[in-house]
């Protein structure tokens, strides 16, 4: 049977922070299909059930969040379902699948869980669940679960399979300072550019950047790599670096809630190629030339790394890929 479930991702970011052990957690496995189908649970807050399985069809019923049901067949992203989950059901309907969880695995907490809007530890908290709190399962990535929530889906780390795992990186070896060519992709072609390698053991991380393109400075609290076309007391294309002894989602919240007052942001997880980052992007009116800005938050061992890339929207496929380039280039490393 097709069975399909309700993505909705990163619910609001006004979310508790703070350090908490895992938890540990049962999770049940599904159950089977049954003497007359398979159980079901609704993860939409209303749910229409519908006499035939057409979104125009004549609606008999409606189901909340959570309710368990049993279902009988499937057909086209439809499913006829009993309004309970026991035998003496009574009247059928048909719902949509995209709207249920099927026969799912369910988690039940053990303690007070933390639940993530993304699979990291510093992501924020969507939620924190109570001892014996049952949720469905909707997908499982290594020691991490997607869980159904009211209206949205969030992530626990599972406590039985959880290892730890360090975040600092011994980073690559490569001297600060250290000259070398590479051939990358910028702009759609092939490029030989001149790299040199920047390593900060007062900030604590490494990078390689264009030194024929980008000037470097360094002080205790930030490295500044600014284009060599732009005033330098006014640059217009830049990347500042800096370390927050706040956490990684503290410093998220704080940036979205301060730059969407001027404009549209947008948030996500990235995985750069050396690091694991959150990631705010501004973007600028339609047609309206204008500031862009890429800030990629990465945890660290005691708070995290921030680096801001500053361009405009008419050298977005120039610098934009080229800070972009960088990077993906960047690891954490020790402080001094």
């Amino acid at each position: 049977m097709k069975r399909n479930v309700l993505w909705i991702w990163l619910t609001a970011l006004a979310l508790i922070m703070g350090s908490m052990g895992l938890s540990g957690a049962e999770i049940i496995p599904p159950r089977g299909e049954g003497q007359i189908g398979l159980q079901a649970v609704v993860l939409c807050e209303e749910l229409s059930v519908r006499d035939a399985p057409q979104a125009t069809a004549p609606a008999v019923g409606k189901l909340l969040y959570g309710t368990q049901i049993i279902i009988q067949k499937e057909a086209d992203e439809w499913a006829r379902c009993f309004l309970s989950d026991s035998e003496g059901a009574g009247p059928a309907g048909w719902v949509k699948t995209d709207y249920l969880a099927i026969d799912p695995a369910w988690y039940r907490t053990e303690g007070q869980t933390p639940v993530y809007a993304w699979n990291d530890t510093a992501a924020p908290r969507v939620a924190l669940l109570e001892k014996d709190t049952l949720l469905p399962v909707l997908k499982q990535e290594g020691d991490w679960l997607t869980v159904s929530l009211r209206g949205a889906a969030g992530w626990i780390r599972d406590a039985e399979s959880a290892k730890a795992s360090p975040i600092v990186l011994s980073g690559t070896g490569i001297r600060d300072g250290e000259r070398f060519e590479e051939v990358v992709i910028l702009e759609g072609t092939e490029e030989a550019v001149r790299l040199e390698h920047a390593r900060s053991e007062v900030i604590g991380f490494e990078m390689d950047y264009e030194y024929e393109t980008l000037a470097r400075s360094s002080d205790a609290e930030r490295e500044r790599f600014v284009s060599v076309f732009d005033d330098p007391k006014q640059p217009e294309n830049y990347i500042e670096v800096t370390r927050s002894e706040e956490s990684a989602g503290a410093v998220l919240e704080a940036l979205r809630a301060e730059l969407s007052r001027d404009g549209g942001v947008t948030v996500k997880a990235l995985t750069l190629a050396r690091a694991e980052a959150m990631c705010i992007e501004t973007s600028s009116a339609s047609g309206t030339p204008g500031r862009l800005m890429t800030v990629y938050i990465i945890p660290a061992a005691e708070g995290c790394l921030v680096a801001a890339a500053h361009y405009t929207s008419e050298s977005a496929e120039g610098w934009g890929r080229r800070f972009s380039y960088m990077m993906n280039t960047l690891a954490v490393i020790g402080v001094r």
